[in-house]
């Protein structure tokens, strides 16, 4: 029996996501085939860490054909990247938000559905330790029947008053709902 082909993969964004992304894609037994970060130096750079290609540019990762592109960048960047590995005829796997604005989020999902390849967006809590307890739990039925649960958690990433992020600049986040 032959062993089943390894899926090339292609991670757009390299911060601390994209190296989850690469952890799940090796775990699985996926090819990471290339990555293109936020400059060509850095794509240089982390490429030499995590030992594959380094991708400078949209047309490097049409080129490189991958099977799947993971997109990891800033939110704002998302629609063109999402474009761009559709365009290269691969899957998508697109960290949330898919877009930034309705009318380009459902432009990718008519674009997805024409070529025929996955475009996901994935929502892993459900992985989440404390998710899969919950879980555990209510199949073991100690709660009794539910009609809604609601749960959070704290993050303390940007806790620090002169810390910032893409995430919160509206430029490269995407600008957030007005909701007065």
């Amino acid at each position: 029996m032959n062993a089943p082909e390894r899926l090339r993969v292609v991670i757009i964004g390299a911060g601390m996501i994209g190296e989850v992304h690469r952890r799940a894609i090796l775990l699985a037994g996926g090819e990471l085939s290339g990555v293109m970060a936020s400059s060509p130096d850095r794509s240089d750079q982390v490429a030499a860490s995590w030992n594959t290609a380094a991708l400078h540019d949209v047309e490097a990762l049409i080129a490189a054909a991958p099977d799947v592109v993971h997109v990891c960048s800033p939110n704002a960047l998302h629609g063109a990247h999402v474009e761009a590995a559709l365009a290269a005829g691969a899957h998508v796997i697109c960290e949330k938000p898919l877009s930034v604005g309705t009318a380009d989020a459902a432009r990718l999902v008519t674009q997805a559905a024409s070529t025929g390849k996955i475009a996901t967006v994935p929502f892993v809590y459900r992985f989440h330790p404390l998710v899969r307890e919950v879980r555990a739990r209510v199949e073991a039925g100690e709660f009794g029947r539910w009609q809604l649960l609601h749960g959070s958690y704290l993050q303390d990433w940007l806790l620090d008053p002169s810390a910032t992020s893409w995430r919160v600049d509206a430029a490269k986040g995407g600008a957030l709902p007005n909701f007065r």
